[in-house]
């Protein structure tokens, strides 16, 4: 499967824990375009499945996204995105930086 995305695209992984999104993602994408939800759990602390610093790391996943995309750079969120409110956001992100969203 080859995938055309235009390089100015906010794409957004939706489906629920351990459906395949991070594999989808390392299959499709260069790991320097990918934000994972998870990983940034582990940078805020030290623990990929603490839930409860979810506020914490969704911060520095908007964050990294936010910079990616003023800088014109393919940004992939890889995070479960079943909530309507986070997509939302996301949205939100990509229309400020005139960036295509793709799901």
């Amino acid at each position: 499967m080859k995938l055309m995305i235009p390089e100015l695209s906010l794409v957004v992984l939706i489906g629920a824990s351990g459906s395949g999104k991070s594999t989808f993602a390392r299959k499709h994408f260069k790991p320097t375009e990918i934000i994972s939800s998870d990983v940034c759990r582990g940078l805020v602390a030290d623990d990929e499945n603490d839930q409860t610093v979810s506020k914490e790391a969704f911060e520095l996943v908007h964050f990294i996204a936010a910079q990616r995309l003023a800088l014109g750079k393919l940004t992939v969120i890889d995070a479960t995105n079943v909530q309507m409110e986070d997509r939302r956001t996301l949205l939100a992100l990509a229309r400020e930086y005139h960036a295509l969203a793709v799901a």
